[in-house]
């Protein structure tokens, strides 16, 4: 289901932020600290940050870039998580792929 909504980034933790299969999804890193995101084929999750992309605090990833094209590997990552080392907070915005 499409989504606009703030999320908050428990520490240590993956965390969902798409709600559905999603093409592109817009993020902004509202929190403090560095969140760390990673695509994904279904909703399982994470168990590593390898090909994790970093998200600054104040940083904007735009959802003119799809997630086949920021994770083409493994074919068909349709979830978006992130993960911080402290507790975060993330405005995101999807819709159904």
């Amino acid at each position: 289901m499409a989504q606009i909504v703030n999320l908050d980034i428990p520490a240590n933790t993956w965390t969902e932020l798409t709600n559905a299969n999603a093409a592109a999804v817009r993020v902004s890193n509202l929190g403090g600290s560095e969140l760390r995101l990673k695509g994904t084929v279904g909703s399982t999750t994470p168990t590593d940050d390898e090909g994790a992309i970093p998200l600054a605090p104040g940083q904007t990833l735009l959802s003119d870039v799809t997630l086949a094209v920021l994770w083409p590997e493994p074919s068909g990552v349709n979830r978006l998580w992130a993960f911080c080392q402290v507790n975060g907070k993330a405005s995101v915005s999807h819709a159904d792929a």
